[in-house]
């Protein structure tokens, strides 16, 4: 059979009509002049996001490891989320969404410390600065000790930007329980995974993805997997994360072009509201996502309590 890809690189028609977003508005001009400037589609005129729907983003952030296996559960006596997987660590096992009285919340602290040690798990918080109660708890975690292990900004959007025209080698995977196989290996490889985990983690991905709140793509170029991403259905809202491409591929726009067909994916299910989360020192990833219309939702942060 004889090869039909091209010799050559593969580029829009110099003729083609332009693909621009027309429904983008914006009534600030200079943000607009700005946004311009810097290649940068101003957003659109939505709705700012709410109070319930920040809510239902940061629920979804803060339970992403049940899609690895993990449990999710509110704990009333406590006043907290709790995630739980035995010997998940840190990252997988911690407490989450404190909603605690000003004049009680060390005392609650207290007890959620007290109760992870009892489990066998060392005491890990997630706190978020505009919604978890009281007000200026990561400034008081520090006072009494408490390490700030990581810290993240999470991002929203309620507008797909346009996806721009594709190269005919590219083609996107939606991933399958009985495909999980080339996600996994690449995944892995762009996020330095416990390579000794695999077949666990590919377990995993399938059951989430059969479970019907997680779905997952490879994004492929002349067969070649160069890009995954990972998309989670929480309560009105969608999270895309898990977004990596390939070491030999980046730079070349293809986690971009991931992240616009992820949240367009995320709105055609349905909700309006599509978030994903930022290291707060990845610069190039804050422009990414602001060329993409995304905008501050609240910053977070994993702290770990000090030696009892």
């Amino acid at each position: 059979m004889s090869d039909l890809r091209p010799t050559s690189p593969i580029r829009r028609p110099d003729d083609a009509r332009p693909r621009t977003a027309t429904e983008h508005v914006h009534d600030d001009a200079s943000e607009t002049r700005h946004a311009a400037a810097h290649g940068i589609a101003p957003p659109p005129s939505v709705a700012p996001i709410s109070i319930d729907e920040l809510a239902s983003v940061q629920r979804d952030l803060v339970t992403l490891p049940v899609h690895a296996g993990a449990t999710a559960s509110d704990d009333p006596e406590l006043g907290v989320l709790r995630v739980r997987l035995p010997g998940g660590g840190a990252v997988m096992d911690y407490a989450a969404l404190p909603r605690w009285s000003a004049r009680d919340w060390q005392t609650s602290l207290d007890q959620v410390a007290e109760r992870m040690r009892a489990e066998g798990t060392w005491p890990s918080l997630i706190i978020a600065d505009r919604l978890d109660r009281p007000p200026g708890l990561d400034r008081a975690l520090r006072t009494l000790g408490w390490r700030r292990i990581s810290a993240e900004s999470a991002q929203w959007v309620a507008h797909a930007s346009v996806v721009p025209h594709l190269d005919p080698a590219l083609r996107f995977e939606a991933v399958q329980p009985h495909t999980t196989a080339d996600h996994e290996e690449l995944e892995r490889r762009v996020f330095g995974a416990d390579p000794s985990r695999a077949e666990a983690r590919r377990r995993e991905l399938a059951t989430a993805l059969a479970g019907g709140r997680l779905r997952a793509w490879v994004l492929r170029l002349h067969g070649e997997p160069i890009a995954v991403a990972r998309l989670s259905q929480g309560e009105g809202v969608a999270g895309i994360h898990g977004l990596g491409v390939a070491r030999e591929w980046r730079g070349r726009g293809y986690g971009t072009l991931l992240a616009t067909v992820a949240t367009r994916a995320g709105m055609a299910t349905g909700n309006r509201i599509v978030w994903l989360s930022v290291d707060e020192t990845n610069d190039v990833a804050f422009h990414v996502y602001r060329k993409l219309g995304f905008q501050h939702a609240f910053g977070w942060s994993r702290w770990l309590a000090p030696v009892d």
